[in-house]
């Protein structure tokens, strides 16, 4: 990782709402030779001016902008944007809440998105989605986190998913031997949740990394 000058390490990587804002601040200098104000970027991006102030001030001080103190229209890029595309983040959309616990409903609405690494997210169509719950930390699944989730509508034995049981959404591990299917927690306060014959029961995803909540 690379250093500043006083020694405090540069963040590699961006947000999704701190990539828009450092590429819009990019684009307004190449077209107008001057930075844009906060106002004009909360008006360009449809957000609250006190929004943006909090994500530039962070792009300062994770050293992707520099500023004259004192000055307006006076913001500098110091590292562009273009450079976090170049260390293989991609994308992946939020669309809800799962529950590790007792099943939550999963809505199927955009809600954001979050930069993870391209490695994990090779092929197919991804989406991430918020845990609520503890029934998984033994696992390393904490309430919280973002797991990302490949869709898919099979998965192996001991894998972790995501399923849908009688149209509610909940992440476990997968159990499937000798013509039984349960839904196993990784937490020994819960119960392993048995399928039966009559649930209303089909997978969605396999959880292939996890975004700690902390990160």
């Amino acid at each position: 990782m690379a250093k500043r000058g006083r020694g405090r390490p540069l963040v590699e990587t961006l947000t999704a709402p701190q990539q828009r804002v450092l590429e819009a601040i990019e684009a307004h200098v190449a077209r107008e030779g001057m930075s844009p104000t906060l106002r004009e970027l909360a008006d360009q991006l449809d957000q609250g001016v006190a929004s943006i102030f909090k994500l530039v001030q962070r792009l300062k001080r994770n050293g992707y902008l520099g500023q004259m103190a004192g000055k307006s229209r006076s913001l500098t890029v110091l590292r562009s944007a273009e450079e976090t595309r170049l260390v293989g983040l991609v994308a992946v959309p939020i669309l809800g809440t799962v529950a590790a616990g007792l099943p939550l409903f999963a809505l199927e609405n955009r809600l954001g998105e979050v930069l993870v690494d391209a490695a994990s997210v090779r092929s197919g169509r991804y989406f991430a989605l918020t845990v609520v719950g503890q029934s998984m930390v033994d696992a390393g699944i904490n309430s919280g986190d973002l797991v990302i989730v490949r869709q898919q509508p099979l998965a192996d034995h001991r894998d972790i998913v995501v399923a849908l049981l009688n149209d509610e959404a909940t992440v476990k591990r997968l159990h499937h031997r000798a013509g039984q299917i349960q839904l196993l927690p990784e937490n020994k306060r819960f119960k392993p949740i048995p399928i039966g014959p009559e649930d209303d029961f089909r997978i969605i995803g396999k959880v292939t990394a996890v975004h700690k909540a902390a990160d």
